[in-house]
């Protein structure tokens, strides 16, 4: 996962999700960067936002596009030469 902190300037962040947990209301999801800094980083997301974000995945063509071509590659990449992921050049 890559993420961009506007407190760092243009620093990239590289990192993963560790977990979800549950606390009252919120979906909170745990996150670890692991360059250039080791940070644990937690975001909290509410229900009405948990609903957001699946219907944008639900209903938008962008995210359908997105799901299939993934998938497609994942059936290609252990033929190619060249297994590394192309990253984007500015989100």
């Amino acid at each position: 996962m890559l993420m961009k902190s506007t407190g760092l300037g243009r620093t990239e962040l590289e990192g993963f999700v560790k977990g979800l947990d549950f606390k009252n209301d919120f979906v909170i999801i745990h996150m670890k960067t692991t360059d250039p800094v080791k940070w644990h980083v937690r975001v909290a997301v509410n229900f009405p936002e948990v609903l957001t974000m699946g219907r944008f995945f639900m209903f938008s063509w962008k995210a359908w596009k997105f799901i299939i071509l993934q998938l497609l590659r994942a059936m290609i990449r252990p033929f190619r030469k060249n297994k590394e992921l192309i990253r984007p050049d500015d989100f």
